[in-house]
């Protein structure tokens, strides 16, 4: 059976996101930048799909479309997740706070279903991309992440965790056992 494009991002994200590193880079430069992983993501999955960079419109128009999903469920729903941790963690174990570990693994929960669908938006509004230059799927990500950068205005300081992402991303995953040395 073939695999939509939805569901072929979300896998892609999913491997990526378990590599190491990744999920720290992905959340530093979400919580000190202001990068949307999710949008992070599809542009390094549509560098690896399509070897075409994308313009600024269409990382502007990406954001805009996704811009009331995240505003609405994704970014609400993270912070009381948030919160609720912190309730949690500041809490002594005999708390009433302790039942608040049911409901943050509840938020942990909806959160992912959301950015979910943030994703199944993002591959949705994938575009053709057979009339336009193709290069390797490296340079096509290095440019996404360098253009979504420029469009939300993120300082030059991100674009060092943007390269190392990028590396990480399309580096071969390293075997177990395996000695770089």
């Amino acid at each position: 059976m073939a695999q939509t494009a939805a569901s072929a991002f979300w896998q892609f994200s999913l491997d990526l996101y378990a590599r190491p590193h990744v999920s720290t880079l992905c959340l530093a430069l979400q919580d000190k930048h202001g990068f949307d992983v999710n949008l992070l993501l599809f542009c390094l999955w549509s560098a690896q799909v399509s070897k075409v960079a994308l313009d600024s419109s269409e990382i502007s128009e990406l954001l805009d479309r996704i811009s009331p999903l995240n505003d609405n469920l994704v970014h609400p729903v993270r912070s009381a997740r948030r919160w609720v941790r912190l309730c949690i963690a500041g809490s002594p174990e005999t708390d009433p706070a302790v039942g608040l570990v049911k409901v943050y693994a509840s938020l942990k929960a909806v959160e992912l279903q959301s950015e979910r669908q943030v994703q199944s938006a993002l591959a949705g509004l994938s575009r053709q991309t057979a009339n336009r230059d193709r290069t390797t799927q490296q340079s096509a990500a290095s440019a996404n992440l360098c253009i979504y950068r420029q469009v939300i205005a993120a300082p030059d300081a991100a674009a060092v965790l943007l390269s190392q992402l990028v590396f990480m991303a399309f580096a071969p995953p390293i075997k177990p056992g395996v000695s770089l040395t």
